[in-house]
Order: structure tokens, then sequence, then C-alpha cells
């Protein structure tokens, strides 16, 4: 058992938000951790990492226990160049290398080591092969590259960086350190496909334990083998991955409400009887009864529905054949992102943009959208297309000193706010929620705005880039579902391969600055990466082997002070066992010298008896100081 948890409760102010948590973790354990905004998952991972205190119960860690905690936000990140700052920041693997470097410094200039000395250096080499950390510059590597690093960004100042790929970084942080335990709170919000399945790879081999939030349920099906969800302040624990979970919560949601309903037809029977027959003295001991009875009968509680959004499509103007046209496009900004592009859109295609995070995708939705201008070549659009575009940086499409209400009237102004208002309740801006002002809302509620303004309007293109990145699984399948039934032509970029699987009939790769069609559809394609990703754990990338072979001045230098620690080792060893026998020879040299001075007194020479004594002592003296002396020409000699 790595962690125990006993009667955890969290309270902001008078805000009780779970009470009585009794859990353990093992290792092995792969927890999805699911329940509503604000059920309180984000803060039961900081209480477990040690970040903050519960408000009531206890946390036993096993001795030693490493955690490693990616939270949704990270405020604060390190300078220096990419690799360095990551291996750097992996914990403690790498504390334990530096710490051996100043012991090993300490020997140098000593000569001899200090008890004190040899025995942290132990204890540092203990942690260092616990944690794999002599080769953390190779794995260090191998990690960056499986999250989308290339080669070439290593050196890279990661403050140059943009958060996304800090957060990479960070993660690529936790993953090298090779904790006990994982806390993965939305890892998947900032990772693109191809870095997705690396990591789920690396989460199906991690021996450790990993607790993980994410909206992303293709993800948690992969990596989960058993849900922790948070409901009414409790907790409840489920076998199995996330399809399971919702199967079988469905199951039991039917029995809790049929069990509710009998219990609710008990009380309306019992109080019913109790009301007609309360005045008549006949029956005052059978009222008295059945009060008795609705004092004990418990309320059953049901599983909480959480609120939906009801999305209707937009109505959808017939448009041209064509729909898009681009021929021998290209584009540049600092660099060129792709060249010499030609594709065309028909009315009705429903089309996935794919390909690593940084390669062209949002680039291309802008240059369909109109919202750019290639560098060169040509776009042509159809006859009577209406465009809706959702940019995955959403926020910077509003402003934020607009209220919910004014950004969607300023789209639409010949509604009325009543129109308005009903409108934005099915995007769950309900009452007072529709004056507040763009700039307090949450990820969530700005991805919920966004579409609403956009799905206002008629449109037969809608180019959506990453339109599911802030909102939760149940607004994700929402989404989903009107999707499905929008009859316009769809083009649409995300990591959520739920979606991309459930909409896309037709996939755009861009890659290597090129942007073609993928011959096959999305489940052959997620294969592909998903075997690609197989092999960089079997059989890692050439030049990351090729580069980790070729040992660096700081290897070089640790190395050879690891070797100057082990022959000091054994050279004290080898000194220790010569004294050892040094100090059993002195007393039978002195005794031997003694003999030989009593064999010169005139008292033992006329001794017969006392001679022939001191005599065989003398033989038996010689017979053992030169088996030591054998002994110590033996240890002398050794290599």
């Amino acid at each position: 058992m790595l962690l125990s948890a006993n009667g955890l409760g969290l309270e902001f102010g008078s805000d009780e938000i779970f009470s009585n948590m009794t859990f353990n973790i093992n290792a092995g354990d792969r927890v999805a951790l699911v329940g509503i905004n604000g059920a309180g998952k984000t803060s039961l991972l900081r209480i477990i990492s040690g970040e903050i205190d519960p408000s009531s119960g206890k946390i036993t860690k096993s001795g030693n226990l490493r955690i490693g905690y990616l939270p949704q936000q990270i405020n604060e990140f390190p300078g220096g160049a990419l690799l360095e700052a990551v291996c750097a920041g992996s914990g403690d693997g790498a504390d334990a290398l530096s710490r051996e470097e100043e012991l090993h410094s300490i020997l140098e200039k000593e000569g001899t080591g200090e008890t004190w000395v040899l025995n942290e250096l132990a204890k540092v080499q203990d942690k260092i092969h616990s944690t794999e950390a002599y080769n953390l510059e190779s794995k260090g590597k191998a990690v960056l590259s499986g999250l989308g690093f290339s080669s070439d960004e290593f050196t890279k100042d990661l403050a140059s960086f943009s958060g996304g790929w800090k957060m990479r970084a960070m993660l690529g942080a936790i993953l090298l350190n090779n904790p006990d335990m994982i806390l993965l709170d939305e890892p998947t919000n900032h990772l693109d496909l191809d870095a997705r399945l690396w990591l789920e790879e690396f989460l199906r081999r991690f021996k450790g334990a990993a607790w993980i939030i994410s909206h992303d349920p293709a993800f948690l099906d992969r990596v989960t083998n058993k849900v922790v969800e948070i409901e009414f302040g409790s907790m409840r624990t489920w076998g199995g991955n996330y399809s399971f979970y919702v199967k079988e919560k469905l199951v039991q949601a039917a029995l809790l409400q049929k069990q509710a309903r009998k219990v609710d037809d008990e009380r309306e029977k019992l109080e019913r009887f109790v009301k007609r027959f309360k005045a008549t003295e006949s029956k005052r001991f059978q009222v008295r009864s059945r009060e008795k009875m609705l004092e004990k009968l418990e309320a059953v509680e049901t599983y909480r529905s959480p609120k939906r959004m009801v999305i209707q499509p937009p109505d959808v103007p017939r448009s041209g054949t064509k729909v898009l046209k681009i021929a021998n496009v290209s584009k540049a900004y600092d660099k060129v992102v792709f060249a010499d592009v030609n594709l065309e859109i028909q009315r009705g295609d429903r089309i996935g943009i794919v390909g690593k995070n940084g390669g062209g995708k949002s680039t291309l939705s802008r240059l369909f959208a109109r919202i750019e201008n290639p560098t060169s070549g040509e776009i042509s659009m159809g006859t009577g297309v209406l465009i809706g575009y959702y940019s995955q940086e959403v926020d910077l499409q509003l402003n934020d000193k607009h209220s919910v209400l004014q950004h969607v009237h300023k789209i639409s102004p010949a509604r009325s706010e009543r129109e308005i208002r009903s409108y934005l309740g099915r995007y769950l801006f309900t009452g007072d929620d529709v004056m507040k002002p763009i700039s307090v809302l949450s990820g969530g509620e700005i991805s919920r705005l966004a579409l609403a303004g956009i799905l206002i309007k008629p449109t037969n293109l809608l180019i959506l880039d990453e339109p599911t990145n802030h909102l939760d699984i149940f607004s994700r399948d929402v989404l989903q579902e009107a999707l499905k039934n929008y009859t316009g032509t769809l083009v649409l970029i995300s990591h959520d391969e739920k979606l991309l699987s459930a909409l896309s009939e037709k996939l755009f790769l861009v890659k290597d600055e090129k942007v073609k069609e993928f011959s096959g559809n999305f489940t052959e394609y997620v294969d592909k990466l998903r075997s690609l990703a197989d092999q960089q754990f079997k059989k890692p990338d050439a030049k990351i082997i090729q580069e980790s072979s070729r040992e660096s001045e700081k290897e070089r230098k640790r190395k050879e002070a690891a070797d100057r620690n082990s022959a000091y080792k054994e050279r004290r060893k080898k000194e220790k066992r010569i004294e050892r026998i040094e100090k059993k020879m002195e007393p039978h040299e002195t005794r031997r010298r003694e003999i030989e001075a009593l064999f010169a007194e005139p008292e033992v020479i006329n001794n017969s008896q006392l001679l022939v004594e001191l005599q065989k002592e003398h033989s038996y003296l010689t017979d053992e100081i030169s088996m030591l002396e054998e002994q110590w020409m033996e240890i002398a000699g050794e290599d």
C-alpha cells in the first residue's frame, strides 16, 4: 500500500466540499477520478499530493513515497534549456546526482573518506539507482521526443515556449522522475493526438499508481482500471474502465430511482393514513404506529444528473457543390508552415484535420475561414458559402468588456432580450449569469458562449478548431450529437478521439510542410499512431540511442569520480585486511623474540624440560607467522 486516507473532509468557509472519505492507494491502481464540476476532484488531488491540508481526517504515506503531481495550471516555470530544465526539475533523481557530485568533490579534496561522507554517498547512490537517474539525460530525450518535442528544441530556452508546450515539459519532468504515484489533472488538454497516444503507452507500462482527472473518455478507457466518483460530498468506487462505469451507473441509477419511488409511495400512503385518522380516538395506536414508521423511513439518495446543454444545429442554407478550393497555396511567417497545397472541399464533406501541434492545423483553418490570406497561391469560395468559425484561442475572439447577453445580442440584434435569454439558457446561462462580464467567465463558460454565438446564425460551413478543450464530458457528448445532426459542411480540428471518430469521414494530414488527404479513415490513422508510439517504447529512436551513447563530459567526470570512489573503497578494504593480519602477527613476533632471548639464559639451558617447551612454542609461533606472512603477501599482491 502506497497511501491510506482516513476520514478526509474539506471545507471552504461554510461550504462543505466532501466529508469522511476513506480509501487506500496501491501500486498498479489506475484511477479515473470523476464527478461534476465543483465536486472537489482537483482539491482531492491537491490533498493527496500534500499541496493543501484536509479540514479533517488524515493521510498516511509509505516511507519515502515519491509523488508526481501535474495541476491544470502551472504558474511558475523554470528557465534554461529545455532538456536541462526538465532533467533538473525531475526531482529526487536529479537532486541525488547533484549531491553525489558534491560528495565526490569532498572525497577528492580530503584524499581519505570521512565516515559520514561514505555513509551519505551510499544512501545517495541507492536513490540514484532506484530512480534510474544515471540514464537521466538519455531518458529525458526519449520522454521529450514522445511528448512531441524535436531534438532541435532540446537546447532551446524553456521560457520561449508557449504555455501548452511548457505544460508538456512539466509533464516530462514528472514522468522522468519515475515516481511511485502520478496525479494528473487534465493532462491531455495541451497534447495533440500523437503525444496523447504516447502518454497512454507510458501509463500502461507505468508500475506505480496513477489518479487521473480527464474529460476524454477514450483516454480514460485505455489507461484506467478503476473509477472513483465524488458525488453528494462522498466517494464511490467502481471496478473497470470509464465505459464500464457509465453502463453500471445507468443500471444502478435505475435501481435507485425504483427504490426512491417505492419509498415515496410508502411515505405517501402512511401520511395519508395519519392525516385521515389523526383525530379518530379508536385509531390512535395505529396512527402512532404509522408516525413511528414515517420517522424510520429514510429517503433514497439518487444520483444527481448534471446540467446539460441543449444544442440545436443552425439553419443550413444551400451552398454550391464546390464549397472551397485551394490551389498552390503556401503560408509562411518567420518560416514556412506549408507549401504547394492543393485541396478541394465539397458540399456535405465532414473533414478532420490532424497532425502534430505546431504543424499548421490552426493556420490552415484560418485560411479556410478567410481570417488570414495565403503567402502565395489562391483560395476560392463556392457560391452562397456562409462560414461559422470557432478558434482554438476562443477568448481572443470575445470582447471581455461585454456581458454574456451583449455578446449574443451583437451577433443577433434582431432577437429580443427575452429570446436571447431563452437561447442562452440552452447553453447553461440562466438568470443573472447572462449579465456576467466575459472577463470573469471560466474556460468552460467561454467555450459554451462562443458556441452559442456561432450556432445562432445560419451557416453551411462550420470550421471548429479544438471546440471541446474546456468542455466537460457531458457537454462534449451534447456537442457531438448536435454536430452529427448538422447537415452542412464540417471541418474539425480536435485531439478528442471520440469526437473525430464519430464525425470525420475524410482526413487532411498536416505534416512536414505539406497538407495531404490521408488514405484511410480516422481509426486507421489512430492505429498507425498507436503503433508508432508502441515502437518508441520497444525500440528507442536511433538518433536518441546514438546521442545517448556519446558520453557527455559531465557523465564522464561522474563516472571517473564513481570509479575513484570505488577504488578508494577497495583500497581501504585491502588496507584494513592487512592491518588485521599485522595486528595478529605483532604479538606472535614479540613473543618469538622473547623466547629467542631466553634461549641464551643459563637457567633455561640447564632446564631441559623448559627448553623443550620453549622450542615447541617457538616452532608454533614461526609457523603462525609464516602463514600470516603468506596471507599478507597474497592480499598485497591483489590487483
